[in-house]
């Protein structure tokens, strides 16, 4: 999920400016509304959040293929209306990191990796940009009405929507997707031959998800009951509220009246990552709002829990293509 405002671009062509005003457009026509948590409605003309080419193909009807290269100033959230229509959004990510809510999952897209999303227009499904990063990335999206095209996409779109309605299956593309996904990001975003490629592109993306999907392990399929929901939700919010805190997996389990291998388990299988790889993720996002607010990086490393500055700074700026002293610098 993210912006598309159907520019195109070229070699020659300026990067275009990105303002609240330019995302409200984005919205109308595809049911979503974004939240600039660090910005105000007076904000909506004057203040970039974002600057770029952001390209969109078209091959089909209900079918789009949106390519994004951007610099984000501001962190921005996409979430889809209630009545968003049903469809299937394969992702990748070339560059920089995005975070993905999809129901109760929640999925950290880094570069070179994937997901494939279903979405009945029911569950709940937003995406999280953070400020102070480059993004490249790839969204190929399926409307619930490409099912009803003579396009091979249309088929397997159907039995996603029917069988998985709320799926997620996380991608690894091939080096040689991702070096055609980088190609065609990188062209001009104009003629048959681009959208020729595109549609090539779509069904390449949707034959690996089909394949993620096949692949995926047992547990994956299976539903987690109240009981369990209740108290890995126990675990969560334990993390997300003292993620300064010294956890380990032993407290935790006891914490979800369950076994250290069961809660590792369920816990991946309820919100589509290790329990420890989310502890980091909000210990990372919650140092870079400090950060932007003009803290010193020895004292947001303590206060996320980092014992020393140096694993805080490489770690953060792994996730986030810049130092910490780099993204302050921005923010001044």
């Amino acid at each position: 999920m993210g912006p598309a405002t159907g520019m195109t671009h070229d070699a020659t062509t300026p990067a275009q400016r990105l303002t609240m005003a330019d995302f409200g457009a984005f919205e109308r026509r595809y049911r979503l509304y974004h939240h600039f948590p660090s910005l105000t409605r007076a904000d909506a003309v004057s203040t970039t959040v974002a600057e770029g080419w952001v390209d969109e193909c078209r091959p089909d009807t209900g079918i789009s293929l949106v390519g994004s290269r951007l610099t984000i100033h501001h962190t921005y959230e996409t979430h889809a209306l209630a009545d968003a229509p049903a469809h299937v959004s394969i992702i990748v990510m070339l560059e920089g990191q995005a975070e993905l809510m999809h129901g109760e999952k929640r999925l950290t897209l880094s570069p070179r990796e994937g997901v494939m999303l279903v979405n009945d227009g029911r569950c709940p499904l937003s995406a999280r940009h953070m400020g102070g990063q480059r993004l490249r990335a790839i969204n190929l999206t399926l409307l619930d009405d490409a099912r009803t095209t003579q396009n091979r996409l249309a088929a397997p779109l159907a039995d996603l929507l029917t069988s998985s309605p709320d799926g997620a299956w996380r991608l690894a593309p091939p080096e040689g997707l991702l070096a055609s996904l980088e190609q065609w990001l990188n062209a001009a975003g104009e003629g048959i031959s681009h959208t020729l490629l595109g549609e090539g592109l779509g069904l390449q993306l949707m034959a690996h998800g089909l394949a993620a999907r096949e692949n995926a392990p047992a547990e994956q399929t299976r539903r987690l009951g109240v009981r369990d929901r209740h108290h890995l939700a126990r675990v969560r919010a334990c993390l997300h509220d003292h993620p300064d805190a010294s956890h380990d997996l032993d407290s935790l389990a006891q914490l979800a009246c369950m076994s250290p291998s069961v809660l590792r388990d369920k816990f991946r299988q309820a919100y589509g990552q290790p329990v420890f790889e989310y502890l980091r993720q909000r210990r990372l996002e919650m140092a870079h709002d400090l950060l932007r607010e003009g803290y010193s990086v020895q004292y947001v490393a303590t206060r996320v829990g980092y014992r020393h500055a140096s694993n805080f700074a490489t770690a953060f700026k792994q996730r986030y293509g810049v130092s910490p002293r780099a993204l302050q610098r921005q923010g001044a």
